[in-house]
């Protein structure tokens, strides 16, 4: 599908991005920092945080009106036909001005963008459930799943994304529930289109849906474990079958979740560590605190305040320990706070794109000493 936002810009503004980052680091010198800036330039209109929130609110508002506006002339006696008919037109409205302004004033996720996108398909979604009030569950979530997916091929929206996922997995459990063997199941069906759905992200290495692949991967790796703890497992049982008892019972193949709950974080943390990947990394210490508390929940002898007391004690004795071991860096590790250093062939493209060479792939670039250039600086994580 054809992209919505200009690409080479968004490339650009990725280079730059990682052009600021190594100055910063002193990786590279003003001159080559003003180079990057000449020979990568972009025009997207990018304000900050405030005026962003600012202009997203203002346009949800502006859509509203629009569409109270054209309410005016076409609503009629509570028909579900002309409410249809409104949200249609609203939609193609909003998409208009979507398309128009993101090509005249060069807008990239600045709050009117994403406004106007989630306003289109809201009212995209309003005649389906208006006309098509006896659907089912599943039959909604494919829907809504192709609006989503569709905004998010053109837009790379996170939020477009998000709701894609979440709808995927709402569209799985809706149908593994019209089975008897469906909430036996569910756990491991879950786990599985996890997988699959990480591992396609993994392959998009483009950097115009650089930002939605990551949420993705960080939303897969999460239902991965979920679907594969103890504690939800258990309890979810007990919620999906009505079951009003005091504590959730046993569930089928307990001691196979044991052995999920305790080594996906290790798996996570291990190849984290390994892939110099902080997604994994984080992931799975948090991970490995759900772990913890799936134990306690059910196994612990201690009291809470008991348990407080030692787990903050265990956390300030590991964590010293780690901070004086990789304050010199080891195996590639360091405890100095570093950016993920990205695009590692930038001054490759730079003279590149003075000399018409091209650059040699690979990410042992020298600006001066060590493997990523300047100062002696090596790929420490």
């Amino acid at each position: 599908m054809k992209k919505a936002y200009n690409e080479t810009w968004i490339d650009n503004l990725h280079i730059l991005n990682t052009a600021d980052h190594w100055f910063e680091k002193k990786l590279i010198s003003q001159e080559q920092l003003e180079s990057a800036r000449n020979a990568f330039q972009q025009q997207f209109y990018r304000p900050g945080i405030f005026v962003k929130i600012g202009l997203f609110i203002f346009t949800l508002i502006a859509c509203s009106f629009a569409s109270g506006f054209v309410s005016l002339f076409l609503i009629g006696n509570g028909a579900g036909e002309n409410i249809s008919v409104i949200s249609l037109i609203c939609m193609a409205g909003f998409i208009f001005f979507l398309e128009f302004l993101i090509k005249k004033n060069g807008l990239y996720h600045s709050g009117v963008d994403n406004a106007l996108l989630y306003a289109a398909m809201g009212a995209a979604v309003v005649p389906f459930v208006s006309l098509f009030d006896n659907l089912e569950v599943w039959q909604y979530c494919i829907i809504m799943f192709a609006f989503a997916f569709t905004a998010t091929l053109r837009y790379a929206d996170m939020v477009t994304a998000t709701s894609a996922f979440l709808l995927l997995f709402g569209l799985l459990g809706n149908i593994m529930m019209k089975f008897p063997i469906g909430k036996a199941i569910l756990p491991f069906a879950v786990m599985a289109l996890s997988a699959v759905i990480y591992s396609l992200v993994r392959k998009d290495k483009s950097t115009y849906y650089e930002r939605c692949t990551k949420l993705i991967e960080i939303l897969s790796l999460a239902t991965f474990y979920l679907g594969g703890n103890y504690l939800i497992v258990r309890e979810g049982n007990a919620l999906l079958n009505d079951l009003n008892l005091p504590f959730a019972p046993q569930i089928p193949f307990a001691p196979l979740f044991y052995v999920f709950t305790l080594s996906i974080p290790v798996v996570y943390i291990f190849f984290g560590l390994r892939k110099k990947d902080r997604i994994l990394l984080i992931l799975g210490l948090v991970a490995f605190a759900l772990s913890v508390y799936t134990y306690r929940h059910y196994f612990s002898p201690f009291t809470p305040a008991q348990e407080l007391a030692i787990a903050g004690m265990a956390m300030i004795m590991l964590s010293s320990a780690l901070i004086k071991y990789l304050h010199t860096p080891k195996h590639g590790l360091s405890d100095e706070q570093e950016g993920k250093r990205k695009l590692a062939n930038l001054e490759a493209i730079l003279v590149a794109q003075h000399l018409g060479q091209t650059p040699v792939e690979g990410n042992n670039v020298e600006f001066g000493g060590g493997n990523f250039g300047g100062g002696g600086a090596g790929e420490n994580y």
